[in-house]
């Protein structure tokens, strides 16, 4: 019996709590309906909502997009910082003033770049209501804001503002560039931070976001941008700079690692270079010498010369020519052994650098058919990297004299990204290579493939170039010697460039103004790098020549790239 009462019971309240469960869900449909046929929720008319809600994100503060290495590494991002202020006027204040002066000042210059003395001074004005610290009042972090407020000091006030942070304060400065905020922007604008040099700038467009419309659908994202850059072997090349910069005081150097397979630029640093988050520095030099800075090649151009004599056919293996001296025109052209090493071959006046040897070599193939090869090989015309200022450099030979003298690297100029570009393709199989710095852009699904510009050199002739060049480093005569490697075989070509004086005509001719550089591929048996570098006007050279300085930049940096660490 008490088991049949105990079953009553059970099947009851399984009755009852069905007759609540299907109560609640005629509720819930109920209210459901109300949404969707009138819109409103509690006297709430969600079409305004929405729209109101939709007015407000299409002015809210747009995030600019991240820039990365190629792996993802971050190179800079957006950040809130703040900027602080006292207020001095109680009559004019609505919170509370600064109190003790002394004690004010002395608690700030424990967190701010600014002197007790100065912060008393500025605080104790009594012809303005508030007051601000200047520079050193500005962007400050937020742990350092926090710090400050735990001070408890009156009338210590901050704001908010978006800001750009670099991860690393020198790193490829120029060609980075930075993005600031943009003071005149106006309530509903898209991006409070705008690029003003550097990728920053060349890229703004899709580094920034906002919304086109007032229809959330069309939102756009800002787009992160993957560089090309390694940031181990850039943050190397960095130190390393800093080091032969402070040694040798030239008024400037730089150093650019390609991978040649793709064209990819793996590092870009020049001295002088400035603090990306401070700025402090940009005024010793605003160029990104990648882009905007030609100067006469010297030299290195030699590796073209031979390439396109021997394509030609101009002359035989082991031929020789008179070392030391030739008249082009009205000029002696000397070899840098003013007397020369006699009768020697042409091979062996590449492995020494003769200038004689290519001044021949340029009469064989005939002046004006040699400066429409360094037509082909881009060297005139700009390489359209976006990036601002880009200078073409100078291929103007009106003057036979600068026609003949090219080939041994004068008479013309070019920046390091179209030396670059044209002496990818010695160790390419004679392709030459775009040089490019962006890897690809998120969310835009643009990916940067690499660009064959064309086949500039016959295939077998870049081996024979190589060959010559790896002669120039390992043979006892060779002027490249300064680069031998106990890691890997490298092939190099050096540089000594005069040059021109600004102020008048001619050359400069102090014992150190000239434009040092060297060329370099390896590993010699598969060329994976090609790595440039140079140096110009050193002040302190303690007895040694600019292609050497460059020597104490080039092993190390070839440590950073070959060794893993």
């Amino acid at each position: 019996m008490t088991n049949n009462n105990a079953n009553n019971n059970q099947g009851m309240n399984l009755f009852f709590l069905a007759i609540i469960v299907i109560l609640i869900g005629l509720v819930m449909i109920g209210r459901m309906a109300q949404i969707a046929l009138f819109k409103q929720v509690n006297g709430v008319n969600l079409t305004k909502l929405e729209m109101q809600v939709d007015n407000r994100s299409s002015i809210a503060k747009a995030k600019r997009g991240t820039i990365y290495d190629q792996f993802g590494q971050p190179i800079a991002m957006d950040t809130t910082s703040y900027s602080m202020y006292a207020v001095l006027d109680a009559d004019w204040a609505e919170g509370e003033t600064v109190k003790d002066i002394d004690y004010t000042a002395t608690i700030l210059a424990k967190y701010i770049d600014m002197p007790k003395e100065k912060i008393w001074t500025q605080l104790n004005n009594d012809n303005v209501n508030q007051v601000e610290f200047g520079s050193a009042s500005k962007n400050i972090s937020a742990q350092t804001k926090l710090a400050i407020e735990a001070e408890n000091l009156p009338g210590i006030f901050f704001t908010s503002q978006v800001s750009r942070y670099y991860f690393n304060d020198y790193f490829a400065s120029h060609l980075i560039g930075y993005a600031e905020v943009n003071e005149s922007n106006q309530e509903g604008s898209q991006s409070s931070l705008v690029g003003a040099m550097g990728i920053e700038a060349a890229f703004d467009d899709i580094l920034s976001s906002g919304k086109s419309s007032k229809n959330s659908t069309d939102l756009q994202l800002a787009n992160d941008i993957y560089l090309t850059l390694d940031s181990r072997i850039q943050n190397q090349t960095e130190t390393i700079l800093d080091k032969i910069f402070k040694k040798y005081q030239p008024e400037s150097m730089g150093a650019y690692l390609v991978e040649l397979e793709t064209g990819k630029l793996l590092t870009s640093a020049q001295r002088p270079s400035f603090n990306l988050n401070t700025r402090e520095g940009i005024d010793s030099l605003w160029q990104n010498l990648l882009v905007e800075t030609a100067n006469e090649p010297g030299s290195t151009v030699k590796i073209l010369t031979m390439a396109k004599a021997k394509e030609m056919g101009v002359y035989q293996p082991g031929e020789t020519f008179l070392s030391g001296m030739v008249k082009v025109f009205d000029r002696e052209v000397r070899d840098h052994n003013q007397f020369g090493w006699g009768q020697i071959s042409f091979e062996d006046g590449f492995i020494r650098s003769s200038n004689v040897a290519m001044v021949e070599l340029v009469n064989r193939m005939g002046d004006q058919v040699w400066t429409e090869e360094l037509k082909k090989f881009g060297f005139g015309v700009s390489t359209n990297s976006k990036l601002a200022n880009e200078n073409p450099g100078s291929l103007d030979f009106t003057n036979p004299t600068s026609r003949i003298m090219s080939g041994f690297g004068q008479a013309f100029s070019a920046t390091p990204m179209q030396l670059l570009q044209a002496y990818s393709a010695v160790a390419n199989k004679g392709q030459m290579m775009k040089i490019q710095y962006i890897d690809h852009i998120d969310k835009s699904g643009q990916s940067y493939q690499k660009q064959n510009l064309g086949q500039v050199i016959e295939p077998e002739v870049t081996f024979y170039i190589i060959d010559l060049m790896t002669k120039a480093v390992e043979d006892q005569n060779g002027t490249s010697r300064p680069f031998k490697s106990d890691i890997v075989r490298v092939a190099a070509k050096t540089g000594t460039a005069q040059i021109a004086n600004e102020e008048g005509t001619g050359y400069l001719t102090g014992q150190n103004d000239y434009f040092y550089s060297v060329i370099s591929f390896f590993p010699v048996e598969e060329p994976k790098y090609m790595l440039y570098l140079f140096i110009k006007r050193p002040q302190n050279d303690y007895g040694i020549y600019g292609t050497q300085m460059l020597s104490e930049v080039f092993h190390p940096m070839l440590e950073s790239i070959l060794i893993k660490q």
